[in-house]
């Protein structure tokens, strides 16, 4: 990956605090800032979302093997850092095909035995699967936890957008576990569509294709599966401990969240 445009996965980390980044992201970081100031804390609030979905699923419902569908940047709390808090003998898998996540991925697991990385485009779900590493280390007999953590809109198209959920959920267990964070463009003239359309067009330089969904659409996408508590909902009415004043708000209703089950 060059220098002279900026990148998704280098614009990403930059929003969460991080350092791995050129001058051309830094630009874009800047304009995207102008557009939309609070925009770091939507995604400080979806690293924070998936964090707990991670660990209902480890808690609740005994999934101890993840696939990290698109998983960027190694950041604080990594996936494998919060499932193995709870279970040091749990599986995960990354997957990306960026190759600035790819090198940065590969150097931070070459010590471990029980996590993962897979140089692979996730739209290809049958190609993921049948990787010798995944194809290894995950029991597709047994419930698997997929994360899609705001990557599907890097997915132009419904149907394949649904294929990238369906390409995985349909090969595994029942009991398995989809949380997926989606970000939204009602397209309805109001407000919210407004600043929805402003990030799109802030973010293609680094993003494209990108498809921010309309609520329908990504309700369509987790179609067949059991929406687990409290549903399909913006992350900032997403509130899994019940506690109101934990609730962040603003521009957080830009990504809807939902943890479901096959």
């Amino acid at each position: 990956m060059g220098t002279s445009s900026p990148n998704a996965a280098r614009l990403y980390d930059l929003l969460l605090g991080g350092k791995n980044s050129f001058e051309v992201d830094r630009q874009l970081h800047a304009e995207l800032l102008k557009v939309a100031p609070e925009i770091p804390n939507l995604v400080r609030e979806n690293r924070r979302w998936l964090g707990r979905m991670i660990e209902t699923m480890v808690r609740d419902a005994g999934i101890d093997q993840f696939l990290d569908l698109g998983c960027g940047l190694p950041t604080t709390d990594n996936t494998h850092e919060i499932v193995q808090r709870l279970n040091p003998q749990a599986t995960v898998v990354y997957v990306d095909n960026d190759p600035t996540v790819v090198t940065h991925g590969l150097a931070l697991l070459a010590d471990e035995r029980t996590v993962h990385f897979v140089d692979a485009d996730l739209t290809d779900p049958a190609t993921v699967l049948a990787d010798p590493v995944v194809a290894k280390v995950l029991d597709l007999s047994r419930p698997v936890g997929v994360l899609q953590g705001l990557v599907l809109h890097h997915i132009p198209g419904q149907a394949r957008a649904r294929k990238a959920v369906d390409g995985y959920l349909s090969a595994m267990a029942p009991g398995s576990h989809l949380a997926m964070t989606h970000p939204i463009n009602p397209r309805d003239g109001g407000r919210l569509a407004e600043f929805a359309t402003a990030v799109e067009d802030a973010l293609r330089p680094a993003v494209s294709p990108i498809a921010f969904r309309t609520p329908a659409e990504v309700a369509a996408l987790a179609e067949g599966l059991e929406l687990l508590p409290p549903g399909l909902t913006t992350i900032a009415d997403s509130c899994p401990t019940g506690d109101q004043s934990a609730k962040p708000t603003g521009v957080t209703r830009l990504v809807m969240a939902v943890l479901a089950r096959k």
